[in-house]
């Protein structure tokens, strides 16, 4: 009784005209790279103020310290001491549970992966890059990683957040990102919404496979010509808490200056929410994990 119910929903789904994937073995936001210009001075701004200990560094391209959020999700700041671009956003990285799995299910898909690569810091990785030219790396914690290596270590007691949530990637064509995201990779829509009522959509939340819930938040530029400042604030990752009149009084007692644009205000989706900028543009958003106003 089961098999035939199994094969008719899945008959049902083919005279639909949809596909029935198996979902890829992605486990969630592994960390988030940004540029920056002096790796001391970042170290000190985002351990001081959010509680993020140094946990290992290595080199690939550039000298690269990572910072903690939790035993998976990690901040990684890459040195660019000469200046910074105008898009600080190196890379998002996307944790999985087998990488060679990962790829060939990505091939399948019409995708064209990177080759495999053993990385400075141990992991395996792939990249595929988006239709904005946005990194997207596929990378696989090995037995002798450091971010293996370091579990259990590097938790500080200060943090303000212990969960990277979603990091926002500005999308010139909603369609052309859909059918890498949606199609390919299985993300899906969870939250849509506008800068104002009845205005044009401005956010998409498209929430990837694996049991953490971690998204990627499409800002929805179009042909918007950005300024260094705009891409600063459109690229940013986004930190869960429960608490977000706590994690801003922790902020404060870590010395963030009690000014009114770090106050928690309600955002367009209904969450408490504050915003910061590091020293060199970029924001980090902190996020409660429930609705502001319930209906």
């Amino acid at each position: 009784m089961k098999r035939i119910l199994l094969i008719t929903l899945v008959l049902s789904c083919l005279s639909m005209g949809k596909k029935v994937e198996k979902e890829l073995p992605i486990l969630g936001i592994a960390h988030v790279a940004f540029q920056i210009s002096s790796l001391e001075e970042s170290q000190a701004f985002y351990s001081g103020f959010y509680g993020f200990e140094f946990a290992f560094a290595d080199y690939e391209y550039q000298e690269a310290w990572y910072l903690k959020i939790n035993d998976d999700q990690f901040l990684k700041l890459v040195s660019k001491p000469d200046g910074t671009d105008d898009n600080r956003l190196v890379e998002v990285a996307f944790q999985v549970s087998d990488i060679e799995t990962t790829i060939a299910m990505l091939q399948e898909r019409g995708l064209n992966p990177s080759p495999v690569e053993k990385r400075p810091d141990g992991t395996l990785a792939s990249v595929v890059i988006d239709p904005n030219g946005h990194n997207l790396v596929f990378v696989e914690y090995t037995p002798g990683s450091k971010q293996t290596l370091a579990r259990g270590k590097h938790l500080g007691a200060r943090r303000v957040s212990d969960r990277l949530l979603h990091v926002g990637l500005t999308i010139t064509d909603e369609e052309a990102a859909n059918k890498l995201y949606q199609d390919a990779l299985g993300f899906q829509e969870i939250w849509r919404g506008s800068r104002e009522d009845g205005g044009p959509d401005a956010w998409v939340n498209m929430q990837m496979p694996g049991k953490r819930g971690d998204y990627v938040e499409y800002i929805l530029v179009n042909d918007m010509k950005l300024t260094r400042k705009q891409k600063g604030t459109m690229h940013h990752m986004c930190l869960l808490t429960d608490d977000i009149r706590k994690a801003h009084s922790d902020m404060l007692s870590n010395t963030l200056p009690d000014l009114e644009r770090y106050k928690p205000i309600i955002a367009r989706n209904n969450r408490w929410v504050f915003n910061i900028h590091d020293l060199d543009g970029t924001r980090c958003e902190v996020m409660e994990s429930k609705d502001a106003v319930t209906k």
